[in-house]
């Protein structure tokens, strides 16, 4: 077998099982029944809808969060909900919480928090902001630790998120390491809103066509499931309350150099 063919052939291999390291396996699931949460783990798919003043986050992901580029579409309908469409995750040392917003209801998260400049990405301009929760719940129990923001200023439901443009710029601003959850998450902490979200991870150059809206069907059985803790009830102005999982992070993938991963969709 001529060698190039070979050196071609074992870089395939790679390839799939990185894939198969980064493919989604995680599930958000806080208060889900609270918005008709349904998903399909495999295809990367899931479904919300709500109604009244709730609170949930929902969403599917990784159990350790990386600097990857996230492909997501969505049909995302919250005007009068007080709601994110974002990625969104925590970090373990230090500890903080993390989103970047791709669509908002009815409240901007960057309203009244300490403005830090602005982060072109992926096409458009995000507003970086930052607040600290004083003793507040968090994935530890009550602690005080950094949120993070990223609010699009040009608001969109579908594209790529390269997350490790925000994270560059957060690190200059004290951002950690030692990462937890990442998931694609829709939340809602007021009003009325509905979504229908498909998410997966891409290299770099990928083909834009990786993910494309669909509806989803039941799921069978939640997988994994997060818990909540709340001091100060959420109220329609905006959320006081951190999102907690009860899922152990597995350990983090690292992707040989020199390995292209391609997705590809049924």
């Amino acid at each position: 077998m001529p060698s190039f063919l070979k050196s071609m052939l074992l870089a395939g291999v790679a390839a799939t099982s990185v894939m198969a390291q980064d493919a989604i396996n995680y599930v958000q699931n806080y208060n889900g029944n609270a918005a008709a949460f349904s998903y399909q783990e495999s295809a990367g798919t899931y479904t919300a809808k709500w109604s009244g003043n709730t609170d949930f986050v929902v969403g599917l992901g990784w159990s350790t969060g990386a600097a990857r580029n996230i492909q997501y579409s969505a049909t995302y309908s919250a005007s009068g909900s007080g709601s994110y469409l974002a990625v969104y995750g925590w970090v373990n040392s230090p500890q903080a919480e993390y989103y970047i917003v791709e669509s908002y209801g009815s409240y901007n998260p960057c309203s009244g928090q300490q403005n830090l400049g602005t982060i072109s990405s992926d096409g458009g301009s995000y507003t970086f902001c930052t607040d600290t929760r004083t003793n507040q719940p968090s994935i530890t129990g009550t602690s005080t630790f950094t949120q993070y923001w990223s609010v699009r200023q040009t608001q969109r439901t579908s594209g790529t998120i390269t997350v490790g443009t925000h994270w560059n710029t957060w690190k200059q601003h004290g951002f950690g390491s030692s990462y937890n959850f990442q998931v694609m998450a829709v939340e809602a902490f007021s009003g009325s809103g509905s979504a229908s979200v498909k998410v997966a991870a891409v290299a770099a150059g990928a083909a834009s066509s990786a993910v494309s809206s669909a509806p989803v069907a039941s799921s069978t059985a939640i997988k994994a499931t997060s818990t909540k803790a709340s001091s100060v009830a959420p109220t329609t102005v905006a959320p006081t309350s951190a999102h907690q999982t009860t899922t152990a992070p597995t350990a983090s993938v690292s992707i040989p150099a020199g390995c292209t991963v391609k997705y590809f969709t049924a």
